[in-house]
């Protein structure tokens, strides 16, 4: 094991680590192994059993015999007690198998906390490592979940046992004439797991003899592809996703239909958690429906996962959190309608949805140092009266784009050419005399009110954004 340990680097001479002991025969070999360890080692050791009082007097008894275990092996030894019907935050609809795990993890973790413990060691064999393959092959999983159980996990789980067998690990407790526990719930048919122990490993040994080997090779051969695939697609991610306010990632369509199928999956599920800041990305039937229907899909579809709304924007595919709202300062989705009257120039006007102020004042045509640039705009000031609103784009309405002769155009049509998602329209703030439209803030003018060889007076309008604003006309 101590080579093992060294090539997988487990741990290192001189760490604490905290085992978990059940009594079962996996445990106390763990806990004998690494007693025998600890002094040349430098290891210091403690040892954590949870005791979930599901199996009356036979529970108890595990109880007492780890006890005197530990007691006889000189390790510090932690027995906590928990009833999973009344556990708090365990999650809901678990199986009672499931709560137990779940709620045996969180005491490991308590436990290591307190007891300032750098690993928790687990006594998964290879068998364990073969039954889970078979299980996950029985559910039709990818290349994630045949990559079985770690021998590294999260930089805090580890597991020494993982390349010896269960046959192994009992010849070592007769060798060293060790007792344990034998859990009488591991032989009811009624868990998967023991179905697959007890009925499906025995027939596919008689296939193959090896077979706990060869899935154990199997498995690492698909754990070493599937970080492979992994560092692809975080690497990928981090070139071409933009992070945005809210918990918001956006993914360039084209970029991501040029990947190959595999890396298009784990680049959508990936992306999906962290946006949801999940342990677990969505599942493979999710990953393909986001793929079908959204990537592959029309601008404007977008589809709900858990915690998430997944839509394309034409050739952008926006993921954001349900529920977060973006920070102040950035662009909100909304379908209400905002208006900000402006009734006299010079002024500024404070733009609340993305929080720009639009500066406005007159000067005389000609003058030098008028801005330019596509965050300012300027106005023959004699073609429209000066009581201006700052307000929302709304469906119907139309101007006369500069650059177009004088035609006319309506706005939603604009926005369309110029490919902006609908998620932003109700941001953009439109600048509106009683004779129209003046400027779409950013974007485009209106051909009737330009400046021309004849105009004597210009209105100039500046959009400054948010991080700049340092006051102005009141």
């Amino acid at each position: 094991m101590a080579a093992s340990v060294r090539a997988r680097r487990l741990f290192a001479p001189g760490d604490h680590l905290l085992v978990a002991v059940s009594g079962g025969p996996d445990s106390v070999s763990l806990l004998a192994v690494l007693a025998s360890l600890a002094p040349s080692w430098r290891l210091r050791l403690s040892a954590l059993h949870v005791n979930y009082g599901l199996r009356g007097e036979e529970s108890e008894e595990d109880e007492r015999f780890v006890s005197r275990l530990c007691a006889d092996l000189g390790v510090p030894l932690v027995c906590e007690r928990v009833d999973l019907r009344h556990a708090d935050g365990l999650p809901k609809g678990l199986s009672l198998q499931a709560r137990a795990r779940e709620a045996r993890y969180a005491a490991l973790r308590r436990a290591a906390v307190a007891l300032g413990a750098g690993k928790i060691a687990l006594g998964h064999t290879a068998d364990d490592q073969a039954e889970t393959l078979l299980m996950w092959m029985l559910r039709g999983s990818g290349a994630a979940g045949l990559a079985g159980i770690r021998p590294l996990r999260e930089g805090l789980y580890v597991r020494p046992l993982l390349g010896v067998s269960r046959a192994g690990v009992l010849a070592y407790l007769k060798a060293k004439g060790l007792a344990f526990r034998t859990d009488s719930s591991n032989a009811k048919p009624l868990y998967l797991r023991n179905r697959v122990r007890h009925e499906l490993l025995p027939l596919l040994k008689q296939f193959n003899p090896a077979l706990v080997d060869a899935l154990t090779r199997q498995a690492a051969i698909l754990r070493d592809e599937d970080l492979c695939l992994e560092q692809w697609a975080l690497e990928w991610i981090n070139r071409h996703v933009q992070r945005g306010g809210g918990r918001t990632m956006t993914v360039p369509r084209t970029e991501l239909l040029g990947l190959p199928i595999a890396l298009q999956r784990r680049v959508v599920r990936e992306v999906a958690r962290q946006v949801t800041g999940s342990d677990h990305g969505p599942t493979f039937g999710a990953a393909e429906a986001v793929l079908e229907k959204v990537v592959q899909g029309r601008s404007g579809s977008s589809l709900a996962l858990r915690g998430a709304k997944v839509s394309r924007e034409y050739d952008a595919i926006i993921y954001s959190s349900r529920g977060v709202q973006a920070p102040a300062g950035r662009a909100v989705e909304s379908d209400q309608d905002c208006t900000i009257e402006i009734s006299h120039i010079p002024s500024t006007a404070v733009w609340p949805v993305t929080g720009q102020r639009i500066r406005l004042r007159v000067m005389a045509a000609g003058t030098a140092g008028v801005p330019h640039g596509r965050h300012t705009a300027q106005f023959d000031a004699e073609r429209f009266t000066h009581r201006l609103v700052l307000r929302s784009w709304k469906p119907g309405d139309v101007f006369h784009p500069e650059g177009m002769g004088g035609r006319r155009k309506k706005v939603q049509d604009y926005f369309c050419n110029i490919k902006l998602p609908r998620s932003r329209r109700t941001a953009v703030p439109l600048l509106v005399a009683p004779e129209g439209i003046l400027w779409i803030a950013g974007y485009r003018t209106d051909h009737r009110f330009r400046v021309t060889p004849s105009t004597r007076h210009i209105v100039v309008a500046e959009v400054v954004p948010a991080d700049m604003m340092t006051g102005g006309e009141g």
